[in-house]
């Protein structure tokens, strides 16, 4: 008796910067490709803004505009290299300015991402989303996860262009409308957050569990608000190689390279998303974000 074939589907990530795709959602994406189905990253800056933690790469890019433009060559290329190991089928890299962290004076900057036009980006986007017609959209939360201007503005784009994508009204030379069928934000589980600080300040590290006024219901997402948790334990060693290729941000030997790979499959087994859209009620735990489709 000959079994019928699996549905395949398609996933949409957005993210801010060259390694957010690894770190965030690294493990899903490998897996959903190791799964048969399509995969397709933005990303929407060109971190060019980032630390730089490869001192052969001798670059102040906060200082210099050559530098600058440097380091967003060397991000480039890093991310077609992770992406290429994560088996991503689409990718686009908008090229937008780093805004820099929340507070820097960068942030205001003409040029940067946190400035861009809402509707011409959203209008780009969803361009995106009605060629590549995916089933799911993955993103952040309106905070960015953390407070990272580019990442709140990522959410902005990214929820703009769902409903431009939808309706058949709007952006009219992009194609016929779609309509995304689930959508998730990227969400670090309160109780796997405070497990990683804690197992740091063990090796003595400096965590924010030293500091006077630490809060941990402010850290991470609550755990209630979790609705989806993917086991990607079996393409961890993808993921930290996706990871590590943006050497520009990854030290390879330093300490947290040693602690992914000690600690790893205990502590980062699991991604977890919280569903925000869905065409039917869903049954949490999910283990699948294709589940009910």
């Amino acid at each position: 008796m000959r079994h019928a074939p699996r549905p395949t589907y398609t996933l949409l990530a957005v993210h801010a910067h060259p390694d957010d795709e690894s770190s965030g959602t690294g493990g899903l994406l490998r897996l959903t490709a190791e799964q048969g189905h399509t995969t397709v990253l933005v990303t929407c800056t060109n971190g060019d803004l980032g630390d730089v933690k490869d001192p052969r790469l001798r670059l102040k890019p906060r200082e210099h505009a050559a530098d600058r433009q440097r380091l967003a060559e060397v991000r480039h290329a890093e991310l077609h290299r992770a992406a290429a190991i994560l088996g991503v089928t689409h990718l686009y890299a908008l090229g937008y300015h780093d805004s820099g962290m929340d507070g820097w004076d960068t942030n205001n900057a003409p040029e940067a991402f946190a400035q861009a036009d809402v509707e011409g980006v959203a209008a780009h986007l969803a361009q995106l989303l009605r060629q590549h017609r995916p089933d799911v959209v993955v993103t952040y939360d309106e905070q960015g996860g953390y407070g990272h201007p580019d990442h709140i503005m990522t959410h902005r784009v990214t929820m703009a262009a769902i409903a431009l994508a939808a309706d058949a009204e709007r952006v009219l030379d992009a194609g016929p409308p779609w309509q995304v069928r689930k959508v998730y934000y990227t969400a670090w589980a309160r109780s796997e957050a405070l497990r990683t600080l804690k197992l740091l300040h063990r090796f003595g590290r400096k965590t924010s569990l030293r500091d006077p006024d630490f809060d941990p219901q402010q850290l991470g997402c609550p755990d209630e608000l979790i609705t989806t948790r993917v086991n990607v334990r079996s393409v961890l060693r993808q993921k930290w190689r996706a990871l590590f290729t943006h050497r520009s941000q990854m030290r390879q030997g330093d300490f947290f390279w040693w602690f992914v790979r000690l600690a790893g499959p205990w502590l980062y087994r699991y991604e977890s998303f919280r569903c925000v859209v869905s065409p039917a009620p869903l049954h949490t735990p999910e283990s699948d974000i294709f589940a009910g489709l």
